[in-house]
């Protein structure tokens, strides 16, 4: 493979996203997991599949007004029913 196929996955080595870890509640199977974020993440609205029962999760980012960052999550239903 030449050098400059590994230039940007060498950048990410030298230079690594800061990741935060969000603790989370699967609305499905009632379990408590968490997840790890990068911070400066530029979606807010993610589908992530809860790793205990499979569900697909509607997990929707709270950032900081200020600096934009992640600073938590929340966590939804995908089929919109809002019972826990």
């Amino acid at each position: 493979m030449p050098a400059s196929d590994n230039s940007i996955h060498d950048r990410f080595k030298e230079y690594p996203m800061p990741v935060i870890k969000v603790d989370l509640h699967c609305p499905y199977c009632g379990k408590d997991f968490d997840i790890e974020l990068v911070e400066n993440a530029t979606e807010d609205d993610l589908i992530e599949e809860c790793p205990l029962c499979g569900h697909p999760l509607d997990v929707r980012l709270v950032l900081d007004p200020q600096t934009g960052n992640v600073v938590g999550a929340e966590v939804h239903r995908v089929d919109g029913d809002t019972d826990d």
